[in-house]
This record gives C-alpha cells, sequence and structure tokens, in this order.
C-alpha cells in the first residue's frame, strides 16, 4: 500500500490528500501554519472575517465546478463580477471596455493612447521591439501612452521590479486581451473565449477559506491526517522510502507531493540535489503581501468585488470589499500592499499603514476615517512567484532536478512557481495523486501554454 505524505496544507495539498484518502491509501499532510488553505484561506478573529485578498472560483472544467458544488452545496453563490481600476482620478472597468475606456478617459489622453498605437504599429514594420521582457510585450500591443498611463506603474508597484526585468510570460499568461486591437475586436464581436472576461464567477458563504475547510474534514473523515504547526525539518533517503523529520516525528513514506515554495523544497532536500540545481532555486523568490483590514459601521456606496490603484499616491496596490462578496460578512476593505519581507512595507507599522489606506480610501471616494471601528494587519511571505527574465529555465532546472529523484510530485502555485489560480490549484492536486498512483501526471493534464495560465 503506497504511504504518501503531502508538504502543504493549501488547496493544491488538500485536494491530493482528499483524493488519496479516499481510495483509502494512508496519507500525512505536513502544514507549517496553524490553519488550512494558504492564501485561500478565511481569517477570523474576533468581529473580523475576511480573504487574503479578493479571491474567485471559476472553471471551464465542469466536471471540476461540480466537484466544488459537492463539497459546498447550497453554500456556492453565483455572483457577478465587479471590479475596476482607478486612474487619472476616474473609474474604468475591468476588464477593460473600449466603450468605457473611450468615455471615462479625458479626450487628450484618449487621443495619446489611439495615436500612440498606431504610431507602435509603424514602430514595428521596421523594427520590431524585442519580446522576451514584460515591457516589450505590452509596448509592442498597447503603444507607450497606455503603457505609461497603467501597465508600467502598476507592474512596478505589485513586484517592485522594472518592467523591463520581467519576463514576458507574466503578460501573455494574466492580459487576456493581447493587444488594444484585441480589444477593439473583443467589444465589436465578442468570442466568448477569453477566460479574463468571464464576468461571472463562484463563492463559498462564510468565506473562500470553505473550500480548505471541506477538503480538510473529507480528508479526516476518509482516514487522512493532518498536522498543523509542523513545518518539515529534512527530507532524506530511506532505502527505498522518503524520511521526513518534522512534528517531533520521522516520517517514513513511499511518496512525497509538494506544494510548498520550490526554493524551500529543494534546500529540504540538500545533497540529494546537485550545486547547480540549489544555485538555480536560489535565483527564484516570491512577492510578499501585507493585508490591512478594516472594520466600517457602514457600508460603502461602492459595490466593487476589488479595485486597482497603480499611482504612486497610493501605498497599496488593490482593496476589496467583503460584503461584495458575502453580504452575511462583516462590513470590510481589505488593502493589499505589495512589499518583499523585511523591507519598508513589510515592517511598517498597522498605524502608517492605516493612515495611507484612509487616505486612499477619502481619494477614492469610498469612505472616510470616522467609519472604521478597527483594523488588523496580516503578512503573508509567499503570495506571486516573481517571473523574472531567466525565471523559467531556473524553475525548470529545479523541477527537472527534483523529478530525476523520483517519487516526487510537485505542485501548485509554490511548488510549481506557477501563478496559477484556485481551479488549477484543485485539479493539480487530483492529478498529483493520480500520478503517484501511476494513473496520470500533472505535466500530462496542464500544458504550459497562455490559454492554461491566462486570467485577471
Amino acid at each position: 500500500m503506497i504511504r504518501t505524505a503531502v508538504l502543504g496544507a493549501g488547496l493544491a495539498g488538500l485536494s491530493a490528500a482528499d483524493a488519496l484518502a479516499a481510495r483509502g491509501l494512508p496519507v500525512t499532510v505536513l502544514e507549517k501554519d496553524r490553519h488550512s488553505g494558504g492564501l485561500s484561506s478565511t481569517f477570523s478573529r474576533g468581529a473580523f472575517s475576511f480573504d487574503f485578498g479578493p479571491h474567485r472560483f471559476h472553471t471551464m472544467n465542469t466536471q471540476l465546478l461540480g466537484f466544488v458544488r459537492d463539497l459546498l452545496g447550497d453554500d456556492l453563490l453565483t455572483l457577478e463580477r465587479r471590479s475596476r481600476i482607478r486612474l487619472l482620478d476616474r473609474y474604468f472597468d475591468y476588464p477593460l471596455a473600449l466603450g468605457n475606456v473611450l468615455s471615462s478617459m479625458p479626450p487628450l489622453s484618449g487621443l495619446a493612447m489611439m495615436s500612440g498605437f498606431a504610431a507602435e504599429k509603424v514602430r514595428s514594420l521596421l523594427k520590431p521591439r524585442e519580446q522576451a521582457s514584460f515591457e516589450g510585450w505590452v509596448l509592442s500591443r498597447f503603444g507607450r501612452p497606455l503603457y505609461d498611463m497603467y501597465f508600467s506603474p502598476y507592474n512596478r508597484k505589485l513586484w517592485g521590479l522594472e518592467p523591463a526585468e520581467l519576463s514576458a510570460d507574466w503578460a501573455s499568461q494574466r492580459i487576456t486581451v493581447p493587444s488594444l486591437s484585441g480589444l477593439v475586436r473583443e467589444t465589436l464581436f465578442p468570442s466568448g473565449k477569453v477566460r479574463s472576461l468571464a464576468g461571472e464567477f463562484h463563492y463559498p458563504r462564510g468565506g473562500i477559506g470553505r473550500i480548505a475547510g471541506a477538503l480538510e474534514e473529507r480528508t479526516r473523515a476518509s482516514g487522512g491526517r493532518i498536522l498543523f504547526g509542523a513545518a518539515p525539518e529534512s527530507i532524506s533517503r530511506a532505502g527505498g522510502q522518503w524520511e521526513i523529520a518534522a512534528h517531533g516525528e520521522h516520517i517514513l513514506v513511499d511518496r512525497l507531493i509538494n506544494t510548498i515554495p520550490l526554493g524551500e523544497f529543494a534546500a529540504l532536500l540538500g545533497p540529494l540535489l546537485p550545486d547547480r540545481v540549489h544555485a538555480a532555486a536560489g535565483k527564484l523568490s516570491f512577492r510578499s503581501l501585507v493585508f490591512l483590514t478594516v472594520l466600517l459601521n457602514g457600508e460603502t456606496e461602492a459595490k466593487d468585488h476589488w479595485i486597482y490603484t497603480s499611482e504612486d499616491r497610493y501605498m497599496f496596490n488593490r482593496l476589496s470589499l467583503t460584503r461584495s462578496f458575502d453580504p452575511a460578512m462583516p462590513s470590510q476593505a481589505v488593502f493589499e500592499f505589495s512589499c518583499d519581507k523585511g523591507d519598508r512595507v513589510w515592517n511598517a507599522g498597522r498605524g502608517e499603514l492605516l493612515k495611507n489606506a484612509m487616505d486612499g480610501a477619502q481619494h477614492l471616494g469610498l469612505f472616510s476615517p470616522d467609519m472604521v471601528l478597527d483594523s488588523v494587519a496580516v503578512r503573508q511571505e509567499h503570495a506571486y512567484p516573481v517571473y523574472r527574465l531567466g525565471y523559467r529555465h531556473e524553475a525548470g532546472t529545479v523541477l527537472d532536478g527534483i523529478k530525476s529523484l523520483g517519487g516526487i510530485v510537485s505542485c501548485g502555485r509554490q511548488g510549481l512557481f506557477r501563478y496559477n489560480n484556485m481551479d488549477h490549484s484543485i485539479e493539480m492536486g487530483q492529478c498529483a495523486a493520480l500520478e503517484v498512483l501511476d494513473e496520470g501526471s500533472v505535466e500530462e493534464r496542464f500544458h504550459w501554454g497562455e490559454g492554461t495560465w491566462a486570467d485577471g
């Protein structure tokens, strides 16, 4: 009987554990935190109950949607997406709609945007731009004015890097209307095939953490073992098995499913991996987030699920409104501050973050400081894999090194170093369980093309 250890109790890890336990196979999940779900969890303390940023469950896989419906029953809400961008002291619909852009943008800015796009098309005939970087990819498809107005400042704030240092993969995988001309075509002749433009999504009553909670309950009910506060200390070979030191135990298993950050997992494997793999792992990094949530004594007029803020006057890069997802949740606004662990934003006190958030909320016309009852700040170290130029080679080197050891499946956002979505993570976990049983593989199911990851 195959015994499996799963590192990480996020959606990918729990989905894998659920699938294995349902087959009657022994499985142990090791999670360093005291709760399941990772970023797809719901934080609850006192009057606060909020998600780590805005989450929307949507999938084109009808079987997967049915799986989640079975988990949550009537508690899975269906909502119409409402999100906007704040730019030039105006709001623009997101995803971008040409009519809204042209009607909301100052006339001179709109003219500059269209003229800049036309100029870029002429330029491309004479000297095409490089396509390896985010900067080159976006400039060639949207022109300089829109790039300077939105794409460049937002991504500089989000990643803490110049867009020229980012891989074009970030653009091709996340900007699903691939050009300004593509935006025109989708506006005039909607194809219905652009994932990011899907207006409907699903959300569990009580918070996004309900999905992980349901997977956790099912795994335990099927005999699976889940250990919290159990960060692995080392991983070694023991004959034909894997030995994991964690939680004061030495756990022996036949297979490993990894969903923790790829670099951390490589470090745990130590001398089992060659130096060149560790060198590649050392070049992979994750962007961190600080979430500041403010509890309000009333409702905001805005009904957005989230709002993007690209301009430097706002220290935060996005905010979400909890009750727009579930009216039964507390009245709260969740502000996201992108940062690197240990930098000024990461180390900022709650008072400094709150002042910036309140100044921003007033300028956005959302609410005033006298509506704030309380606030709480929560930090998440491994939020987004950073797609620096060269990341694909480095991540591939690490994944190939791990694969060569045999008996290991690495999946999920952190385990694959891929900015995937919730539906991907759940399905990856299921595929990882099948790979343990030699009945399929994550790699066969997920082709690393643009359409697999596209979203907004």
